[in-house]
């Protein structure tokens, strides 16, 4: 893997050239496929062709594909041919950004592993041989992520600690596994929101030697789910901006977790390199459709349209005025509206297809405003729109629960 720096600017982050792969380059700030199981949640990989037919880079949870590990092991080809998404690149994580991670389970010598069928414990060797089964393109190292913002200062302290001792195995692993001889390991950064035990962290990162490792993931700021999108910017951004200091320039910096738009563009002007789409999930999973402006247009919006509201049910028009997605050329709100009092898989269906289409495209619209060394201006229009006001991003959780079951199948054929 290769990262290269295309430009930097102090007010407006940086725009880069990731290549994972030889000839397959992806543009930084970039936005990772958030999936489950394999697949992105709702969507085939034919649907998600109409959403977007570029390159990608699939985010992979352990958590939620564990149980593939036999069979991955007999696998030649690379993992995305596996899940039906060839072509793209992958990066394997531990946990699923979506969803929260259950707190507790944590020994010195094993790190929790909450899949589906229950919590498991993994040992770094463990870890290493599950990782190598897999031969992703990247993959973070094994870290003690169960920190947010109420955490101890014993118990940040502790997630330190075990991660270098975790660490140490998986560098020492990296090199002797066949498997990975083509793979990229992340480095993890934690610590909570404590600068001591971060910047710790990062020293035990850079004291390994040249090429242990080819890029950053910072973890243990949130529980994952929507605990993300509540996280609040100035108990944050202090601390990643502390990390990011410390690190060298010519590494990515990943960050998952479902951030809103305004946070995320804080933390890309302070120089974050890569997130994920979880964010655009977890509005689809509650029934609501991403509404925000990116771009400096005279309408007015609101942070999302919340497709449960009863005064949607008359209302025949797109889920986004001049939204040129499938679900806003061929839907309108009111049926959008009846799927959900019906309990239609097919309504999470389309708002997934909508949020994509609008995030991806808001990501298209920070990397412009980067090299017009704009992003100031545009971070100051998603805060502020609806004449003026300051938007809440916060996404609350819909009451009326989604089938588990029927996340991430891929069933898509009603939508077409």
């Amino acid at each position: 893997m290769k990262f290269v720096i295309k430009s930097i600017s102090k007010n407006s982050g940086r725009l880069g050239q990731l290549r994972i792969k030889e000839s397959q380059e992806l543009a930084t700030p970039l936005l990772m496929q958030t999936t489950k199981g394999g697949s992105i949640p709702y969507l085939t990989a034919d649907a998600f062709e109409m959403v977007s037919n570029e390159q990608q880079l699939l985010q992979l949870t352990l958590s939620t594909m564990d149980q593939m590990a036999e069979s991955l092991a007999q696998w030649t080809r690379p993992l995305s041919d596996y899940v039906g998404l060839p072509g793209h690149n992958t990066v394997l994580m531990i946990r699923d950004p979506c969803e929260t991670t259950p707190a507790g389970g944590n020994d010195r010598d094993v790190m929790p592993l909450f899949t589906r069928r229950g919590k498991e414990s993994l040992t770094a060797t463990q870890y290493m041989e599950m990782v190598a089964k897999f031969a992703p393109d990247l993959y973070q190292g094994l870290c003690d992520a169960d920190t947010n913002p109420e955490s101890t200062k014993k118990r940040v302290q502790k997630s330190v600690d075990r991660t270098e001792r975790f660490m140490n195995e998986c560098y020492a692993l990296h090199g002797k596994e066949q498997r990975l001889a083509n793979s990229t390991l992340l480095a993890p950064i934690v610590g909570g929101y404590n600068t001591f035990a971060r910047t710790q962290s990062i020293k035990h990162a850079k004291e390994q030697p040249a090429g242990s490792y080819g890029g950053y993931i910072l973890e243990g700021f949130h529980t994952n789910g929507l605990a993300a999108t509540t996280l609040p910017a100035a108990q944050l951004l202090p601390i990643v901006e502390h990390c990011l200091q410390q690190l060298e320039d010519d590494k990515p910096r990943l960050m998952p977790g479902a951030f809103t738009p305004l946070l995320t563009l804080e933390l890309i002007s302070r120089g974050v390199d890569v997130f994920d789409t979880s964010y655009a999930y977890c509005a689809a999973a509650n029934y609501k459709a991403l509404t925000f402006s990116y771009t400096k247009d005279a309408v007015q919006h609101a942070a999302f349209l919340d497709l449960t509201d009863d005064e949607i049910k008359e209302q025949f028009t797109p889920l986004l005025s001049g939204c040129t997605c499938l679900a806003c050329s061929k839907h309108t709100r009111a049926y959008i509206h009846h799927l959900y009092k019906t309990n239609e898989l097919l309504g999470p269906i389309l708002l997934m297809i909508h949020n994509l289409h609008h995030y991806m495209g808001f990501f298209a619209a920070i990397r412009s405003s980067i090299a017009a060394d704009q992003l100031p201006e545009l971070i100051e229009h998603v805060r502020l729109q609806n004449a003026g006001s300051e938007i809440d991003y916060r996404i609350e959780a819909n009451a009326k629960v989604i089938s588990k079951a029927a996340m991430g199948k891929g069933f898509i054929a009603a939508a077409v």
